[in-house]
């Protein structure tokens, strides 16, 4: 090892070693937070279709009783 180089060595580890690991710190936070974005938009999406699913419910239910209403109101005046 060439004894002038070694504080070139120095600083190029004490700088170094911060620059990358800051860098894939930033990296691995970029790719968290687009993970995480896109399951709260898969879990937004799926809160919307389970509330969309329970009012379509409600509405079927309210269609059956309406037909099963009209059914009896039918069988009564034969």
């Amino acid at each position: 090892m060439n004894p002038v180089m070694l504080p070139v060595y120095i600083i190029a580890i004490v700088v170094g070693i911060p620059v990358i690991s800051g860098t894939v710190t930033k990296i691995v936070k970029i790719i968290y937070a687009d993970r995480e974005e896109v399951r709260k938009r898969s879990r937004d999406y799926d809160n919307e279709a389970v509330l969309r699913m329970e009012t379509d419910i409600r509405d079927l239910r309210r269609r059956v009783e309406n037909l099963e209403t009209i059914l009896l109101e039918l069988d009564r005046r034969k």
